[in-house]
């Protein structure tokens, strides 16, 4: 879809919502979430929100690829040999902002549909799996706070739409519900340079096919970029994840060889790399970012890239 051009419509509109996608699991069920770290990157909002047009649409197309190497995890009693994982996703997400007012800000919503090939290998057994993923859908409030912030409240739910199996290592969807409160900004210090965040926190219920429930999550993505030409921007991008609860299964603590864990299987990790923003046909933009993985704990630690195309227009 071409996006309607306006004059008064800021670049910054073709990243139009913040939105966390949900990607599956990375290996076991352990340690997964539905979050997506490091979903959006620059301009996680547009700006002048006020300005905007009653009814404001934006096209997202992403693309997603994660390759780890490495999973030390204590419900797998540590280092897993042999490990390979890779994903791949592309994701179309729509996202709606509408003339209705709630609590001063603009009412809207988005919702994600992922179609992913998971591709997992440990312990000398390999599994493959590609279909439709986790569905996301969240309602989204914006305010307008001038033209250098805007700051969103948004509530994610990621429905277990995709295809699971308990019993084969690589799958589509985590097979459980998650509710995620978020909140975001984008924010301009100067004429140049753009910075941008999003948290969540995530709860999580339980696969009911293995009796697990992952612990509580939290997350925050950051980007910050630099307006290197009109078109241009040049920044670097990552996030951070830290679980909060132990993970449970059948109603207790996770063991390994009959022997409880004494961590919880509680993972983190924090990851840091460069990105590019490009806007070409005045409001449409592309970015690319990649990012590295450190201090990872009970989660597969790899490297992450995402592809963004963003189409705005109106109606």
């Amino acid at each position: 879809m071409t996006p309607t051009r306006r004059p008064w419509l800021p670049p910054a509109a073709a990243c139009m919502l913040s939105a966390s996608l949900a990607l599956p699991a990375h290996a076991t069920e352990n340690g997964v979430d539905n979050i997506g770290p490091g979903t959006d990157g620059f301009f996680v909002l547009p700006l002048n929100v006020d300005q905007l047009p009653e009814h404001m649409f934006a096209f997202n197309l992403y693309y997603n690829h994660y390759q780890a190497r490495k999973l030390d995890i204590s419900s797998l009693g540590g280092k897993v040999p042999q490990v390979k994982i890779t994903s791949d996703a592309i994701i179309p997400r729509l996202d709606y902002l509408s003339p209705l007012r709630v609590f001063g800000g603009r009412l809207g919503g988005y919702v994600a549909q992922p179609y992913m090939r998971q591709q997992v290998a440990m312990f000398g057994q390999r599994s493959r799996h590609e279909s439709q993923g986790d569905v996301t859908v969240a309602p989204i409030i914006l305010w307008d706070l001038g033209p250098r912030l805007t700051l969103g409240a948004a509530l994610e739910i990621t429905l277990p739409t995709g295809d699971y199996e308990a019993t084969r290592l690589a799958n589509t969807s985590n097979n459980f519900y998650t509710y995620k409160p978020l909140l975001s900004a984008t924010w301009l210090p100067s004429e140049r340079s753009e910075l941008s965040v999003k948290a969540t926190y995530s709860f999580n219920e339980e696969n009911h096919d293995t009796d697990y429930r992952s612990g509580q999550l939290f997350h925050f993505d950051y980007s910050a970029s630099y307006r290197v030409t009109d078109n241009l921007r040049l920044g670097v991008n990552g996030y951070y994840v830290k679980q909060t609860t132990d993970d449970k299964q059948f109603g207790r603590t996770v063991s390994f060889m009959g022997e409880d864990v004494d961590d919880g299987v509680r993972g983190q990790v924090f990851a840091i790399g460069p990105a590019l923003h490009y806007t070409f046909l005045e409001y449409a933009s592309i970015e690319a970012r990649w990012a590295k993985e450190f201090a990872v704990q009970n989660r597969p630690e790899g490297e992450m890239l995402w592809v963004k195309l963003s189409l705005p227009f109106s109606l």
